[in-house]
């Protein structure tokens, strides 16, 4: 089959399982065509184990999608897709080089597809091609104005005439509609990209030269603001900061220690901006960290004989290893003190574990004289793969439970305001904490089942317009509690 009727197979695959739909069942589905018509095409391909790898982060995430219909799983699942387009095309890139390539393949070249498209430069009367005949027929321009032409005058004649649109709608062509005619041409733009993406040649030519080794060379001088500055320059002044910036960090950690184990907050300072002051500080901290010691270690320094600079950059790691855990500590100690987790707290965690494996990359790459290409292929890859995991995991409803166990425990009152504000999975629990403290105050059953019928109700009345195309474990699990609380 040519490649326009595969797209114009897939886009209408798209439309059908998509079009006014939740996320769940349908995006499996969708993964499993567009990937069986690579594997169709490009079955050779398949047999690389970096195409497996991406194409195991498709399935993994739209599983997650079927099984917690989330927002996460489904964003994960079309960063896997794009990574895995470009990859199809392109191999042998890092994940922020597929990243940069998918931006432009997605977001330029479809203007850069419809102008070719358009305005086709006209063949040279030199050209051996043969040129088409006057008989010949544009399919594709007959069937993109008849059609629009035909949808404009049957919107015409509906409107003029009752009794042909009581007979449309007795044939059910209700479907046929301007909102989903541009919903196919966006997933035809889409999947056309999808399937033979553009990418940036230049970019793509200079990655690939990309090394993970380092190989020694001469330190070449440089001019900053008309000063020359020679190697031995650069030593002393990566010494100068890298022992300046290790006594500050270490003042820094040693009073936060001292703050965190005597739980007495520094003066003038509440304990959510202490925490957020930490977070952010952290940030900056790693940020800099890293850039600084990538630019010291990006050539001739890897192979003095000098170790002083190499063992101050080892110190200032352990030094921000030393910040990641106050700075998880104090987020711990919020998250006790509230009760409560949330996307930023679960984030910090996360951004946490990121900036970890950042810095002990870093330290790996200066003992192994790997190049800075080296970490951020490293890097990119193992972010990818915690959001990968991550998509996996259905954190409306641990974040619910884990709050409302809290409060039923403690006998506090829950933040309900906060887990309204979470998908369908928090559904239960507070169903259950409704339930709960209703029966405390001796509420007789019918007003302890209330509570949950109202969440039932509004569950069923948001999912009553979609189709088998939207189902997804989280919410059938969650309709099959409510329905026990109801009847409990």
């Amino acid at each position: 089959m040519q490649p326009n009727k595969i797209n114009l197979v897939a886009a209408i695959a798209y439309s059908f399982l998509l079009y006014h739909e939740g996320i769940g069942l349908n995006i499996f589905l969708l993964n499993i065509l567009l990937l069986g018509i690579q594997f169709w095409f490009k079955p050779t391909k398949w047999k690389e184990r970096e195409t497996q790898y991406y194409a195991l982060a498709a399935i993994v995430t739209s599983v997650a999608a079927l099984l917690n219909g989330h927002f996460l799983s489904a964003l994960a699942n079309v960063i896997s897709l794009l990574l895995f387009s470009i990859h199809m095309q392109y191999p042998k890139l890092s994940i922020a080089g597929y990243v940069l390539q998918a931006m432009y393949a997605n977001l330029v070249s479809p203007i850069i597809k419809a102008s070719r498209y358009l305005f086709k430069e006209p063949k040279s009367e030199e050209s051996t091609e043969e040129l088409p005949s006057e008989n010949q027929v544009n399919y594709k321009l007959v069937s993109i104005f008849s059609a629009l032409i035909f949808f404009v005058f049957l919107g015409i004649y509906r409107n003029m005439s009752h009794g042909f649109d009581q007979f449309l709608k007795q044939i059910n062509l209700d479907f046929l509609s301007i909102p989903l005619l541009f919903h196919y041409a966006f997933g035809s733009i889409l999947l056309g990209t999808f399937f033979k993406p553009l990418v940036l040649d230049k970019l793509m030519d200079k990655e690939s030269k990309m090394a993970g080794h380092l190989t020694y060379k001469n330190f070449n001088s440089y001019n900053i603001l008309g000063i020359n500055v020679t190697e031995a320059t650069e030593q002393l002044f990566a010494k100068v900061i890298f022992i300046g910036l290790n006594l500050l960090l270490f003042m820094v950690n040693a009073i936060d220690t001292y703050h965190l184990n005597q739980q007495i907050m520094p003066e003038g300072i509440s304990f959510s901006e202490y925490v957020h002051q930490g977070v952010g500080a952290l940030i900056w901290s790693i940020l800099l960290a890293i850039s600084i010691i990538l630019w010291v270690f990006r050539g001739s320094q890897n192979f003095s004989s000098n170790k002083t600079i190499q063992q101050l950059s080892y110190t200032w790691i352990g030094l921000n290893i030393w910040l990641v855990i106050t700075s998880a500590h104090r987020n711990h100690l919020y998250i006790s003190e509230e009760h409560l987790f949330t996307y930023k707290r679960i984030g910090v965690y996360i951004f946490l574990l990121c900036a970890t494996v950042g810095l002990a990359l870093t330290f790996y790459k200066i003992k192994n004289k790997l190049s800075n290409y080296f970490l951020v292929r490293t890097n990119t890859a193992l972010w990818f793969i915690i959001l990968v995991i991550s998509s996996l995991v259905n954190w409306d409803r641990i974040i619910a439970e884990h709050h409302i166990s809290h409060a039923l425990a403690k006998n506090k009152e829950a933040d309900l305001y906060y887990l309204n504000k979470l998908s369908y999975s928090a559904y239960p629990a507070i169903a259950k904490y409704n339930y709960e403290v209703k029966k405390a105050f001796n509420e007789t059953p019918e007003m302890c089942r209330l509570e949950a019928h109202i969440l039932y109700q509004v569950l069923s009345d948001e999912k009553k317009n979609y189709s088998w195309k939207s189902y997804n474990l989280a919410d059938s699990q969650t309709f099959t509690l409510l329905q026990n609380l109801c009847f409990k």
